[in-house]
């Protein structure tokens, strides 16, 4: 499948959400309601100690495959983008199941380490739980942001061996250290405040049940997703600095060993996963990628004129559909 730019590829935002900061703040903003059907919980083993809930609604009628959703840096099962995605997988008779990462939706209870953006092997092994408890065929895999580097290293690093069908990711930061350094840029101070306030809530609520070692998690004192990762990320997961930590969980050098189709939607306008950490991976038709980078979407925005709202969300659907299936 050839790895193709698509800078005009039909979204267009709706009129009053028009610029890359409106695309990416005011759709987290709009609240969304539940995916609209019944849901079972289910926890999965991935790691000794670490266990990950996940949620799982079933279509009304004959399920066409299973879905599985993870989210972004500082997310949940309950993002409003997982959920909107969830609600059109359902209405397209997907069965959808949403993943909270490790510590994440109230699961500060079920982990011994942090989650990060390296531990892609949870979302083989959720997928492992679903084939032995007999969910449908095809699986198809899908992140966004933080979740969606996650999958794609997985599906890269796992080869022939991947057990999703067809894979697809939105807006995920391939080349970590890039992306930290543009959040870096005065321009995305805004961002690099709110996804560090993020992570410093996360780990106050982590440290009422366990011990962490390090400082203080505030904002003030942290004031850096860097500074972040560096003091509590990697040394959680073993490695010596949040450089290197960034070069081992990124997804950009295994993209090349992916044996199944993938999808990678991202807008040229993303205020800090910059459309130059993909051009390694434009061109050619060789390899199993595709690549779509509309003009604009901002960061898993994507907020369009009409119905599903969700452009991104749609896209992707449509792609793993086509291709999981075949």
């Amino acid at each position: 499948m050839a790895n193709l730019r698509h800078p005009d590829d039909g979204f267009r935002p709706v009129a009053w959400l028009r610029g890359p900061h409106l695309q990416t703040i005011v759709p987290n903003l709009v609240p969304a309601f539940g995916v609209g059907r019944p849901e079972e919980e289910r926890l999965i083993q991935v790691a000794p100690g670490n266990r990950l809930r996940v949620l799982i609604a079933r279509p009304q009628g004959s399920p066409r495959g299973t879905l599985v959703l993870v989210h972004g840096l500082g997310g949940s099962a309950d993002s409003g983008y997982l959920i909107r995605t969830a609600r059109m997988a359902l209405r397209r008779e997907w069965i959808a199941v949403r993943v909270n990462l490790r510590n994440c939706g109230g699961t500060e209870r079920l982990a011994t380490t942090l989650y990060n953006a390296g531990q892609s092997d949870d979302a083989g092994k959720v997928l492992e739980d679903l084939k032995a408890a007999g969910f449908p065929r095809p699986y198809a895999l899908m992140g966004f942001s933080l979740g969606g580097n996650l999958v794609l290293r997985y599906a890269g690093l796992a080869g022939e061996a991947c057990l999703a069908d067809a894979v697809a990711a939105v807006n995920p930061p391939v080349d970590l250290e890039a992306c930290v350094r543009c959040l870096e840029q005065p321009r995305n101070a805004f961002y690099q405040a709110y996804f560090t306030w993020r992570l410093c809530r996360l780990l106050r609520r982590i440290r009422r049940v366990r011990s962490i070692s390090g400082p203080a998690s505030d904002l003030w004192k942290v004031r850096t997703i860097r500074n972040f990762d560096g003091l509590f990320t990697a040394p959680d997961a073993g490695y010596e600095s949040a450089e290197e930590y960034y070069r081992s969980a990124s997804a950009g050098p295994h993209l090349a060993s992916l044996s199944v189709p993938a999808l990678l939607v991202s807008a040229l306008d993303d205020p800090f996963v910059s459309a130059e950490i993909f051009a390694p991976h434009l061109g050619g038709d060789a390899g199993k990628l595709r690549i779509l980078q509309p003009r604009a979407g901002g960061h898993v925005g994507y907020w369009q004129g009409g119905a599903p709202r969700f452009w991104a969300g749609q896209m992707a659907l449509e792609f793993l559909e086509y291709r999981a299936a075949r």
